[in-house]
């Protein structure tokens, strides 16, 4: 008997049961590890999934669907190659091309590592202002990233790390990194902590000085509770020149429709709120730009957020956006001349993507657009996944 013959078979006399108000009965058997070692490979917990089908022995009824499994997670846990092209654009002006290829694997079961060697550059674009032209650029920079992924069978935690360097064509090196903890106990309940090291890449002003970004910040999440999701979270961040800021938001959605045309289409709709603030400002009255990165000063917003999802067998659809129907800040260009003003802030945030399965192979597409009172960019990916 198939696993997908025999969850059905369950789950009909669950809701039997349910509309009889009964308790549905326990699985018997071996049964059980076999259902909750699916649900934890399509969370990706594969330590704990291997960990459920070791306990099922070969000469169990179940067995036969524990080997279906057993060949998931081995794909699951084998080499694939990644290669990522991107392009952003944004009103510094600024074009910035990048590619990565890379490696990513599981060693064992609770342990994935990622390796990619990353190039970019700074096409010089017709736009660029005086200052952008006037001065020696770095154009380019190549570098390497390592990741690691920790999820341990006994605990439901994930720890990731990442460390990044690179050499641009000034001969400078410049690292940074990242580090998270993410709780899984209360489920779908999420606890996150997390901290980075950044370099702002957005600014010919931000390469040319070489401006990181520290931030360190918590989270509190529900991921997918019957449909619902949701977070809040604050962040603090601290400047290489000396600025500071910091950052709350949160944000919650609904299911509008849940598997609508044969199961096919998802949507979410909800509401979002942040507020923003940057001890000084880094606007530019000379070109009009923030040099060298963007510097929100008491920016409060609130608005809708929409969120869709279409999968077509092979071809998987999803978009969302936010938008603020009510938003305001202080006003960079009237503070640099020293008055203080608060104006009406716009906010869009747009994301779409399209993600095609090749039998093992995956094709996707994405798109970003952020659209704010003095800043806006486009940000677009073409990815590549390949089974080794």
């Amino acid at each position: 008997m198939h696993l997908a013959a025999v969850a059905s078979c369950f789950v009909a006399a669950a809701a039997l049961a349910g509309a009889a108000g009964a308790a549905p009965r326990p699985l018997p058997g071996d049964w059980p590890h076999v259902a909750e070692a699916q649900e934890r490979l399509a969370a990706a917990d594969h330590a704990a999934a291997e960990a459920l089908l070791a306990r099922i022995p070969p000469e169990s009824e179940a067995a036969r669907d524990a080997g279906i499994l057993r060949g998931q997670l081995d794909a699951a846990l084998a080499p694939r190659l990644e290669l990522e092209t991107r392009a952003f654009v944004d009103t510094q002006p600024l074009d910035r091309w990048s590619q990565s290829a890379g490696l990513s694997f599981w060693p064992i079961a609770s342990l994935e590592l990622r390796l990619r060697a990353l190039g970019l550059w700074y096409p010089r674009a017709p736009g660029a202002t005086a200052e952008t032209r006037g001065r020696a650029t770095p154009a380019c920079a190549v570098g390497g990233l390592v990741g690691l992924l920790f999820r341990p069978a006994w605990a439901d935690l994930d720890v990731g790390a990442t460390g990044l360097g690179r050499v641009w064509a000034d001969g400078s090196a410049q690292v940074s990194g990242s580090g998270e903890i993410e709780g899984r106990w209360l489920s779908p309940l999420r606890i996150r902590a997390s901290a980075r090291r950044d370099e702002l890449l957005d600014t010919h002003a931000a390469i040319r000085e070489h401006v990181f970004l520290t931030a360190a910040g918590g989270a509190l999440a529900v991921a997918d509770w019957h449909g619902w999701s949701g977070e809040l979270r604050g962040e603090g961040r601290w400047y290489s020149d000396g600025n500071d800021g910091v950052l709350a938001y949160g944000w919650a959605v609904a299911p509008l429709l849940r598997g609508a045309l044969s199961g096919a289409l998802s949507l979410k709709a909800g509401w979002g709120a942040a507020w923003a603030d940057t001890s000084r400002s880094r606007w530019s009255l000379a070109t009009r730009t923030y040099a060298p990165y963007f510097t929100p000063l008491g920016l409060r917003r609130h608005g809708p957020i929409v969120v869709a999802a279409l999968s077509l067998g092979k071809l998987r659809l999803d978009a969302s956006g936010d938008v603020a129907v009510q938003g305001s800040e202080l006003d960079p260009a009237a503070l640099a001349w020293g008055v203080t003003s608060r104006v009406d802030s716009a906010y869009v945030d747009l994301r779409a993507g399209a993600s095609l399965d090749l039998g093992g192979a995956r094709v996707g597409v994405a798109y970003h657009h952020n659209h704010q009172l003095y800043y806006r960019f486009h940000d677009a990916t073409i990815r590549l996944e390949l089974p080794l």
